[in-house]
């Protein structure tokens, strides 16, 4: 049988190699694409934040990160977790962004070897941001380290990083927007919005779509929008060239609550300015959908409210916007016959007619501006409300003609408009005012050029509701209008016990309304009674209760700020007043604001047993950092009051809580606050005394261990006879001058310090008499004796001086104090008998007097080490002063450069009033400009004094 032939075996084809091995290859790549970022997650992750954080003057931190492709391939899917950017030097701690969740598309082959990386869509989920712009105009969003400052090795790198957007995504974003700079804020709540579009092309056609739950924009002290939901779809055709971008309304529509409108028109950014032609387009409006904008129509009751009437609602932007020039407008509201009427409401507002609008034909000259309220009607129930407006030139010398009718019975609200539970009104309001004239004329003093007349009157006002604990009852008020001065001729009022009346007048209240100069004012406040503890619906603690501990500072508070352009004056003179427990009479003194500070002028008043007297002042300049300068004098106070409801006293002086008795002192102190208006501890200095004639003190646990230590019982309450001292305070320490009192019938100088952290270091140098030594204290020193000479001796007292010298240092804290005595050796020294030789021999048999001497000698030495690391902090304190002081000083010679240029100007401008105008924007402009430049060479200045005194820290803290 013949054998079978073996056929050679086929080679593969080399095109199926390369194949298989390209296969192989490929899935070996891609198998690295997963292992490798579960692997070196973790060190992936810690690279890119030290390379991102080298170019940002914020610290930027990721939670987790994760990787994918699957799902989405040919993209690789990035997932970052818990995103935040958080403020490293001006802003430090601030969080400019808190985003939970950023999903990015990147190009799979990007990733694996492209020479740029492209991102495709960009999703951010539950995001918070928090932007911020400081008085001196600095942003806590500019957060970009200059590339000339960055470290050689990132500006080596060029970034591989490119662009091209396709889609992105926002949901549930959370944006706070305060400009301190611009006097603008903005608050965006649950903000969703997507953009779609090829943002890599010249010519686009970009799709967006917006919603907000609630949109709320003011400026310049004014609220335009309030808790606005809105809704935008808007289709743009974007044409993107080199020197030029054009942004064109295609299909789009915009809903601010119910009020509907569209734009027409084109945006346009050229090199040198902005030209557009902008078209609003209202015609579906409805005159409840007007009503919708204003709060008080849309909070309440809005949705079973039943409005007619016909109105048309025009605007149009169109023109040239750069530095100097603004583009042409034209608004216009209109409505015709209209009313209101809601549900559950007998009455309706009927006959409403507004005629409104404002024009300018746009350039440079904004003097051209027209604002007009040809009409505005309306009557309910028998009330009418008539007012018509008319402005014209309000850059050079405004001209204002306007009239005010209003006759209204109070009573008849509840009539035609839902109130709050537990709200009503009674009372008449009558209003009748007409102003017609130039500013020009009240400048002049020529007062009978300008009509200004009429008054705005209440009469038996009763107002209730639920968040007052008391009605408002204002009997009478009456506020005049003359050229002069807006007069507030009386005003009566009660709430609950309390009565007040008022009266006083504010002047230039025209040049403050259209050139927002000096609003000045003076007024006078009396009262019989003022029980604020009623009105505020305080429960105040008894005076003999522990006094409550402060609610902890709210971290997102905002101080108090004093308006720059007014100067108020209010004098006051209360007969009794109530204030959280405590009863205060005869107030008398003034309160004054301007410039930002609100000072307190020789104030008065009976309380606690003595008297008050207050002065001071509260600086809000500085924004973010306000400060007081405040000072006392009490007149024969109960302490026990004092401490019970000023917790600040017991910081101040730890033994006041312990003491009953009345006292009299002088304080003087300067802090720096927080945003809640809490002291900087750190920051407070000052100075002040006390005198009492008697006093007692019980309980104070350093007393009862300095009578403890010394075996005198009866130190441990004290009944002080004409004490006077003096104290001061800086570092955060209270320092005692050195001064005499007895404890006791023992005459004793005291010295020392506590802190506001209530330690204490405290010296008592007593001369203690000998018929007071105790006897046990004398058989200590006997024993002591014994150990050195191998007998018992019998000291004679007899044979001691008067007084015996003894020195009590008193250390640790209030609530644990250490006491630390030389009472026996000074027995011994008295006896002649403490000798050298005592102590040798007393050294070598006693083993825990050893050990107590080299405790007190390592303390020594530790001592020492701290004073030399006070003295490092004491020079960095000297040299981060002395940047401050320079910094200060360029900044007032800026300050006074621009003043001097500014006197210039004027005078050249003589009388004429257009150069006057134009002087005084020129110097307005100087004057920020300088100010601005100032202030940051002052917040410079305070950046390089805090790194000195951290390095002068650093350096402390080494010395060991």
């Amino acid at each position: 049988m013949a054998t079978k032939e073996k056929k050679p075996k086929k080679k593969k084809s080399l095109f199926r190699r390369i194949l298989k091995w390209t296969g192989i290859t490929f899935l070996f790549l891609i198998l690295a694409i997963i292992i490798i970022p579960i692997v070196f997650k973790d060190e992936i992750k810690e690279l890119v934040l030290k390379e991102v954080n080298k170019t940002l003057k914020a610290d930027v931190e990721i939670k987790d990160f994760d990787l994918t492709f699957l799902s989405t391939f040919p993209n690789v899917t990035i997932q970052l977790y818990d995103v935040s950017v958080t403020g490293r030097t001006e802003y430090k701690g601030v969080k400019l962004a808190d985003i939970k969740n950023i999903e990015a598309h990147v190009g799979l082959w990007d990733v694996i070897g492209g020479d740029q990386i492209e991102v495709d869509a960009v999703t951010i989920n539950d995001a918070k941001f928090d932007v911020r712009v400081s008085p001196e105009g600095k942003a806590n969003y500019d957060i970009v380290i200059p590339t000339e400052e960055q470290p050689i090795e990132v500006q080596e790198e060029p970034s591989a990083f490119k662009l091209s957007l396709k889609e992105y995504t926002l949901n549930n974003v959370q944006l706070v927007y305060d400009d301190q700079a611009s006097d603008m804020y903005a608050n965006i709540k649950n903000l969703n919005h997507t953009g779609v579009g090829d943002l890599t092309e010249e010519v686009i056609d970009f799709e967006t779509t917006t919603t907000i739950d609630a949109l709320t924009f003011e400026m310049d002290g004014m609220s335009y929008l309030s808790e606005v939901k809105t809704k935008a779809e808007a289709n743009l055709l974007m044409e993107m060239k080199e020197k030029s971008s054009k942004f064109t309304l295609k299909e789009n529509n915009f809903e601010l609550n119910n009020f509907k409108m569209s734009l027409d028109g084109f945006y346009e950014m050229l090199e040198d300015h902005d030209n557009m032609d902008l078209k609003m387009n209202t015609n579906q409006i409805a005159f409840k959908d007007v009503l919708s904008l204003v709060p008080t129509f849309y909070q309440s009751g809005y949705e079973s409210m039943v409005a007619k009437g016909d109105v048309k609602v025009d605007g149009m932007v169109k023109g040239r916007l750069d530095d100097k020039n603004l583009p042409a407008w034209d608004f216009g509201l209109l409505v015709k016959k209209a009313s209101i009427k809601y549900a559950g409401v007998p009455g309706t507002i009927n006959n409403i007619n507004v005629d409104a609008g404002s024009e300018y034909v746009g350039g440079e000259n904004l003097d051209k501006m027209t604002l007009d309220v040809k009409k505005f009607h309306a009557d309910f129930v028998g009330n009418v409300i008539d007012a018509t407006l008319k402005m014209r030139n309000p850059m050079t010398d405004p001209l204002l003609d306007s009239k005010v009718l209003a006759k209204v019975n109070l009573a008849t609200l509840g009539k035609v408009m839902p109130l709050a539970e537990g709200e009503s009104y009674k009372g008449k309001l009558n209003a009748d005012v007409a102003l017609n004239g130039r500013m020009s004329a009240i400048e002049n003093e020529n007062y009978e050029a300008f009509n200004a007349r009429g008054t705005i009157q209440l009469f038996d006002l009763l107002y209730k509701t639920k968040d007052l604990n008391e009605a408002v009852d204002i009997q009478k008020m009456t506020l005049r209008f003359s050229p002069q001065n807006l007069a507030l001729e009386q005003m009566n009022a009660k709430m609950g016990k309390s009565d007040f009346a008022m009266d006083g007048k504010v002047d230039n209240y025209m040049g403050y309304i259209f050139r927002d100069e000096l609003l000045k004012g003076a007024f006078n406040f009396n009262s019989n009674n003022l029980d604020l503890d009623n009105l505020m619906g305080v429960v105040p603690t008894t005076s003999s209760a522990t006094p409550t501990e402060p609610a902890p500072a709210d971290p997102n508070a905002e101080p108090i700020l004093i308006p720059g352009n007014v100067d108020f004056d209010l004098n006051t003179n209360i007969q009794k007043m109530r204030y959280n427990g405590v009863d205060v009479r005869n107030i008398k003194g003034n309160v004054n604001m301007k410039e930002e500070v609100a000072s307190l002028n020789n104030l008065t008043m009976n309380t606690m047993g003595g008297n008050v007297g207050l002065r001071g002042s509260y600086n809000s300049k500085d924004h973010n950092k306000p400060a007081v300068d405040f000072g006392y004098n009490l007149g024969n106070i109960d302490i026990k009051e004092l401490t019970s409801h000023f917790l600040t006293i017991e910081k101040l002086a730890p033994i006041a809580k312990y003491a009953q008795g009345k006292i009299s002192s002088n304080l003087n102190f300067k802090s720096n606050l927080t945003k809640s208006l809490e002291p900087v501890y750190s920051s407070l200095t000052g100075d002040g005394d006390f005198f009492t004639n008697l006093i007692t003190v019980s309980g104070f646990e350093p007393m009862k261990k300095t009578a403890e230590s010394l075996n005198m019982n009866k130190l441990s309450t004290q009944t002080l006879k004409d004490v006077k001292a003096k104290f001061k305070f800086a570092d955060g320490k209270v320092s005692i001058t050195p001064f005499n009192l007895k404890l006791s019938g023992i005459d004793t100088k005291i010295s020392g310090y506590s802190t506001f952290e209530q330690n204490i270091d405290y010296k008592l140098e007593m001369k203690i008499p000998k018929e007071m030594i105790p006897a046990s204290m004398i058989k200590q020193a006997e024993s002591l004796m014994a150990k050195a000479n191998s007998a018992v001796p019998k000291l004679n007292v007899g044979s001691f001086p008067d007084f015996i010298p003894v020195t009590t240092l008193v250390g640790g804290t209030v609530m644990k104090p250490v006491i630390k005595t030389d009472f026996k050796e000074a027995i011994l020294k008295a006896t002649g008998n403490f000798t050298q030789n005592m102590i040798n021999t007393v050294k070598e048999t006693v083993k825990d007097t050893v050990k107590k001497i080299v405790d007190e000698k390592v303390k020594e030495v530790k001592e020492d080490l701290n004073k030399k690391k006070q003295e490092i902090l004491d020079e960095g304190r000297k040299q981060a002063d002395k940047v401050i002081a320079e910094a200060k000083k360029a900044g007032d010679k800026l300050r006074d450069e621009a003043q001097t240029a500014c006197d210039q100007g004027f005078k050249e401008a003589g009388s004429n009033p257009l150069k006057k105008k134009a002087a005084e924007v020129s110097c307005n402009q100087a004057k920020k400009t300088a100010d601005n430049k100032a202030k940051k060479l002052e917040s410079e200045a305070q950046e390089q004094a805090d790194k000195i005194m951290n390095t002068a820290q650093q350096k402390a803290d080494a010395v060991k």
